[in-house]
């Protein structure tokens, strides 16, 4: 957009300078009509071709300068030199570009940077799906992928301190509202991936391997649900339910309660105030724990092979 003005003769505000631009989504470029642009067959972040190519990259900017040439506009040329065997199956689900990050305060503050780096990572995907679908399913917590940093920051301050506060702008108390907010992190995440040019369509069960054991949103999303779990079972605990009742009542495998129960009382590491919310919903009868729908039931045996593997690989 800004070429079109920098392009206007100086009695009409511009600069008077041709100007020559790199595009990467073509649909874009179509509709903004900049005066030359040359389309190029590359991922995001990399506009001049794959990485170690020198030749192919000294060929986009050649290509790109010629447009000066081009005397009347608005002028699109496909690239139409070598591309190069980059594989996308290699490349990993975010954008290549890295962005600089205040200094976190704290360790929750440390895992909110980390959590928000990777998401600013997927962000031109999910812009870029964004803009091609119209439609987007963030947005069940009461706020948009717009807020997905401080969702974010919600999320890493309970998985790392237990932190109740309800920032404003959101439909539901803590901690219901992990429940909505995890929705539309995971979204934003499948979302973003799903919109990577180039890349094969993953299947659902890829999806959620990558997200749940690749990704740091996904393994946040299993330290947020043991303190769910710690805080649920401490409280059918205190109401003299044995080990296999609560395996039942909170959808585990059998045994997992007797395996926990020890580690929980040592170490709670649980608020009154989130006891007394699991207490409430408990007594209120509610039929889904907020401690199972975090994860998906086909993720959370995948998770522990996962931690066994690596423990023994170790």
């Amino acid at each position: 957009m800004l070429s079109q003005y920098i392009e206007r003769p100086p009695i009409e505000g511009g600069a008077g300078i041709a100007t020559v631009q790199i595009s990467l989504v073509r649909p874009v470029t179509e509709a903004t009509k900049p005066p030359r642009a040359l389309w190029v067959p590359f991922t995001f972040g990399r506009p001049l071709g794959p990485p170690n190519r020198p030749d192919i990259q000294l060929d986009v900017l050649r290509n790109t300068l010629a447009l000066v040439d081009q005397t009347t506009g608005p002028a699109l040329v496909d690239y139409e030199g070598p591309e190069g065997d980059e594989s996308v199956e290699d490349v990993p689900w975010s954008c290549p570009v890295t962005f600089p990050v205040a200094k976190p305060q704290g360790e929750s503050g440390a895992l909110a940077a980390q959590l928000q780096g990777e998401a600013q990572l997927l962000r031109p995907w999910f812009d870029e799906g964004l803009r091609a679908r119209r439609r987007t399913t963030v947005g069940t917590s009461g706020k948009g992928a717009e807020a997905i940093d401080e969702m974010l920051e919600v999320l890493a301050r309970f998985a790392v301190d237990a932190e109740m506060p309800v920032p404003e702008g959101y439909n539901h108390p803590m901690p219901q509202l992990l429940r909505f907010i995890t929705d539309d992190i995971r979204d934003f995440y499948i979302e973003a991936a799903i919109s990577k040019p180039g890349a094969s369509f993953p299947s659902p069960m890829d999806l959620h391997e990558w997200f749940f054991l690749q990704t740091i949103a996904g393994d946040v999303f299993y330290q947020v649900r043991d303190r769910l779990l710690a805080a649920d079972m401490l409280v059918l605990m205190a109401r003299g339910l044995d080990d296999e009742e609560i395996d039942s009542r909170l959808s585990l495998r059998t045994g997992m309660t007797a395996s926990m129960a020890d580690d929980i009382l040592r170490q709670p590491g649980i608020s009154r105030d989130l006891l007394r919310k699991s207490a409430e919903v408990f007594q209120a009868d509610q039929p889904n724990r907020l401690s199972w729908t975090i994860i998906p039931v086909s993720m959370r045996d995948r998770f522990d092979e996962t931690i066994g593997a690596r423990s023994k690989a170790a």
